[in-house]
């Protein structure tokens, strides 16, 4: 009777939050509730400590209670508590305390924020942040963790099963995602116990257990949590995962040596495994065609996936890598250029670099459609090469990169043309003067190198001899073809059809050109794309003569244009007249 007696007495309750100056909600915080009357007025703002509380003798203590995970707390109180000074409902103010002090306080209560005798939401906001609450991973693992130890299993063990891990998160009200990262954090901290001969030089099996911690703040921090990602994180921007969630209360605080050893096992598993998944496998097989050594593989793995420069800075930091020689370096260029060109098709490259030992892609320009179905007979085609049937498919690859070796090396497919008779030079003569020049002249490129320029001209004269001007001549009409031609292909169809300048091909109507040459050239969109690039050069070289005109105009005044400039463009225009 006594007990249930006591219950009855319990009449009012005030109830609330403890937040840090973050906003984080504060678990294990003790508060301290209290009666305020007229004596007490004068202090509970400014009132350090619990003893000076005690001894103003202008408090009534209603009770403490101590925060839980939610950072809750709830004090119940009777009448009896606070009535020797007050008239009517108690002036109740809660205190965060720490021992003795006090450490933030609740606002003060009156009579009229009362609802059914509860005062709810009495929150209290500490000054600071030195203390932090439950991190998101700690309060999700408070509530998975039991559930899945219930059913006899470690969360790692959920990983493969999507249905699992959903149903855990319904069945715990959990947020979806989280609970997948908490899961998946756990598959790689378990792979990292598994990779003995790695985490075991750097700690004891069961100190690692807060790896699944680390990478869970990894994972919140929009990096995938999978070894064939993380192999490309940098160990920056893993530190920097880690401390953003660490700021963000996602993970709890760690010590800096723990963080830096878990991002070195981390690092190390990522690379290990790598070579096995079936993401980063491939470029294992690739990259084997030209390195053998293991190590030097997984280096070369790594500063590749995390490098963010430059090819050109790539290659010159990977030649500062012990082991890769200027020889093995250029292997690996060659892989790369190939791998690039075929899809990454291993066995092709294979059979491209080590049977048929090229030494440059362009070497390849001189197989004909004939040796490439040849060789795709041997090694077949990717799965991804569309095509309804398995020639089609090997059609659709060769061409692919026939036309990506045509975009590549224009000048050096012309000059093979050139020597296979390829392309209409009528006088053989002058064809074999125009070979020997493409021969000689390295470094010549038809889309922006000028015939005239004073070194290939020598060139010419050289390798032409009495056929110079001819060869010139012939030269040039290449190079105003080519200019608008999309391929070197159709710019031996256009020449073949007669063209001899962008002005020539844009001297006709747009439809009557598509409708005369469209099924030669290819189709309509590629006589479209021929008739659009004659047509810019001629209204630019009309341009061009028209503002050279105005500047030649003795009206114009002089200080517009300087005598340098007008030599300039001069020398342009005699350039441009000899090319339309």
């Amino acid at each position: 009777m006594a007990t249930k007696k006591s219950q009855e007495e319990i009449k009012y309750k005030v109830s609330g939050h403890v937040f840090n100056s973050n906003g984080e909600l504060i678990t294990g915080q003790e508060v301290l509730g209290a009666d305020v009357d007229l004596r007490g007025a004068a202090i509970y703002k400014t009132v350090p400590s619990v003893a000076q509380l005690k001894a103003n003798e202008g408090f009534d203590l209603l009770g403490t209670a101590t925060t839980d995970d939610n950072g809750y707390y709830e004090i119940l109180f009777t009448a009896e508590m606070y009535q020797r000074n007050e008239i009517g409902l108690a002036d109740v103010i809660v205190f965060a305390t720490d021992g003795d002090k006090i450490t933030a306080r609740s606002r003060l209560a009156s009579e009229g924020n009362y609802n059914n005798n509860e005062l709810t939401n009495w929150d209290i906001r500490l000054a600071d942040s030195t203390k932090r609450g439950l991190s998101e991973y700690e309060k999700l693992m408070k509530v998975i963790g039991p559930f899945v130890k219930q059913s006899v299993l470690e969360l790692y063990q959920l990983g493969p099963s999507a249905d699992q891990i959903a149903f855990l998160a319904t069945e715990t009200i959990q947020d979806p995602e989280h609970t997948r990262l908490a899961v998946q954090a756990d598959v790689l901290k378990n792979d990292c116990v598994q990779q003995n001969t790695t985490v075991k030089s750097t700690f004891i099996t069961k100190d690692i257990e807060f790896f699944s911690e680390l990478f869970y703040g990894i994972g919140r921090q929009a990096i995938a949590l999978d070894w064939p990602s993380l192999v490309t994180e940098t160990q920056n921007e893993l530190k920097t995962a880690i401390d953003a969630s660490i700021a963000q209360n996602i993970i709890g605080p760690q010590e800096d040596i723990a963080v830096d050893a878990f991002i070195t096992v981390a690092m190390r598993v990522a690379l290990e495994k790598s070579a096995t998944a079936p993401e980063t496998a491939p470029f294992y097989e690739v990259i084997a065609h030209s390195l053998k050594d293991p190590s030097l593989q997984k280096t070369f793995v790594q500063t590749y996936m995390q490098f963010n420069g430059t090819p050109a800075n790539f290659w010159s930091n990977l030649a500062q890598q012990p082991g890769f020689t200027p020889e093995l370096i250029g292997s690996l260029q060659l892989t790369n250029q190939l791998s690039i060109l075929t899809s990454q098709h291993t066995a092709l490259i294979g059979e491209l670099q080590a049977t048929r030992t090229i030494s440059d892609p362009s070497d390849l320009l001189s197989l004909s459609t004939q040796d490439w179905t040849a060789i795709i007979q041997k090694v077949g085609v990717p799965a991804s090469v569309p095509g309804a049937t398995p020639e089609e498919k090997a059609s659709n690859y060769i061409s692919g990169m026939q036309n990506l070796l045509n975009a590549s090396y224009p000048t050096q497919r012309i000059a093979l043309m050139v020597t296979g008779n390829q392309v209409p030079i009528k006088d053989s003569s002058v064809k074999t003067a125009v070979s020997a020049f493409f021969k000689a002249a390295q470094g010549f490129d038809m889309g922006s190198s000028r015939i005239t320029d004073p070194n290939f001209d020598k060139i010419l004269k050289n390798a032409a001899g009495n056929q110079y001007n001819l060869a010139q001549q012939q030269l040039l009409l290449m190079q105003r073809i080519f200019q608008v031609s999309p391929t070197p292909d159709v710019m031996t169809v256009l020449l073949s059809k007669g063209y001899t300048s962008a002005s020539h091909i844009s001297s006709v109507s747009q439809n009557l050109f598509i409708s005369r040459e469209a099924s030669s050239l290819g189709g309509e969109d590629v006589a479209i794309s021929v008739y659009n690039r004659a047509r810019h050069q001629s209204m630019r070289a009309h341009h061009i003569i028209l503002k050279t005109m105005d500047t030649q105009d003795r009206a114009t005044p002089s200080k517009i244009i300087t005598t340098q400039q007008q030599q300039t463009i001069s020398n342009y225009l005699a350039n441009l007249n000899s090319s339309n």
